[in-house]
């Protein structure tokens, strides 16, 4: 079997697809992933086939460009928010504006028409039988119609794709006097229509989604539904001799992800943040460039590296403060380790960080609350409640009782077989 993986040109998007694609390699399958051409180093890297497709995008310097439009609280400062809940503002329009701006114009940025002619092409020529798309990539089933391949959408974080296109049609049917259009079902058959394909809502959703989140943080949505572990991965990467050696009192790890180093996120005090720590009874591992430091003073019980691999670094540590990504908060669960949280807002990160409160694994801190005080505050109750301890071993349990990804591969199998037939 061929299988094609699409994602943008996100690294983190890319390493949660990483386990399955190994895993399908394993079974005997070609893998290609197709993506811009700023991750074809990380596709390799993670010892795949890259597929180069469209042009290359600097995400940081658009950002700023966002920067400059007034802050209304949307993660994109556009006045729609995908994963809004608050029932007073999900009215129709809401619902139609949000499907539309994250489709026609989000997803069209991270997969544009160039990135779609070059991956059907390639498509076209491969012939793969199943296509795998980041949930975000709306390149994948359009590939996947053209060249008759089964596909699967692959989550990133939780369903609000699928939530918000089931609200939409809920919406229109209790209200058939309002409007009929469909932004984001009108992109995608613009997309689809030029490779002689007509638009479903699988094109939205998939013939089947895997969804590597945890059970209890998975929104309840009526689509074909494949449970499938998180498996940490990071990157080319390698263990330094220092981790080796037990610490010789209690770790703390604080990183603020891959996406702050790509992107500027403005208003994290490192300094701050520093001093605050050095009152701890633990050493502190962060991991920050030269940028996010910027000439801060490091403690004494602060070792500041560029880059340690989480998969390594977390286990020997008894706490890790992160901004809510379900990278580190997945590497996180996986080893049991407690976490404080101070959740941005790209895709609902906030309710991710209640539902770990709620699980007793963690704490939050809202980012306008964020302070040395806070902070420390907070680090204080995760390291001497043990209570916190024993949450993180709950949800580490309930994590690794899931299908692997290794699990997965007989249902992908069996859902290219049936395209076939």
């Amino acid at each position: 079997m061929r299988v094609l993986f699409t994602t943008f040109a996100a690294s983190t998007h890319l390493y949660g697809m990483v386990p399955l694609a190994w895993a399908l390699r394993a079974a005997g399958h070609e893998v290609c992933v197709a993506s811009r051409p700023n991750l074809e180093r990380d596709i390799t890297g993670a010892g795949l086939t890259a597929v180069v497709a469209g042009t290359e995008i600097d995400m940081a310097a658009d950002a700023k460009m966002l920067d400059a439009l007034p802050d209304d609280g949307t993660p994109y400062r556009m006045g729609f928010d995908l994963a809004e809940t608050r029932p007073e503002k999900l009215t129709l329009d809401y619902v139609k504006g949000a499907l539309g701006l994250y489709s026609n114009f989000i997803s069209e940025y991270q997969a544009d028409q160039r990135m779609l002619d070059d991956v059907v092409r390639f498509a076209r020529s491969w012939q793969p039988d199943l296509v795998i798309w980041d949930a975000l990539t709306y390149v994948g089933p359009v590939v996947a119609k053209a060249t008759g391949a089964a596909h699967a959408r692959m989550l990133f974080g939780q369903d609000h794709f699928a939530r918000m296109r089931a609200l939409f049609h809920e919406l229109r049917a209790r209200h058939p006097e309002g409007p009929r259009d469909d932004p984001m079902g009108e992109w995608l058959a613009g997309r689809l229509e030029q490779f002689g394909q007509e638009f479903d809502e699988e094109t939205v959703t998939g013939q089947l989604t895997i969804d590597p989140m945890p059970s209890w943080m998975r929104i309840p949505v009526d689509v074909p539904n494949l449970p499938v572990r998180f498996v940490p991965h990071n990157g080319p990467s390698t263990i330094p001799d220092w981790l080796l050696e037990p610490p010789e009192r209690r770790r703390v790890c604080m990183t603020f992800g891959i996406t702050a180093r790509n992107v500027e996120i403005e208003g994290t005090p490192i300094a701050e943040l520093l001093e605050a720590v050095a009152e701890l009874d633990a050493e502190v591992i962060a991991t920050l460039t030269e940028a996010q430091l910027g000439g801060a003073p490091v403690p004494g019980n602060v070792r500041v590296f560029d880059f340690v691999p989480l998969n390594a670094l977390l286990p020997t540590c008894d706490a890790v403060v992160h901004h809510c990504g379900a990278t580190t908060m997945g590497t996180a669960i996986t080893h049991g380790v407690p976490q404080l949280v101070t959740p941005g807002n790209l895709w609902g990160e906030p309710a991710l960080a209640g539902l770990l409160e709620s699980r007793g694994a963690g704490l939050t801190i809202m980012p306008e609350d964020l302070s040395g005080e806070t902070l420390r505050t907070g680090l204080a109750r995760l390291l001497d409640d043990p209570s916190f301890k024993e949450g993180a071993a709950r949800i580490q349990k309930e994590l690794l009782a899931t299908p692997s990804p290794a699990d997965a591969v007989p249902d992908l199998e069996q859902l290219a077989a049936r395209r076939r037939r």
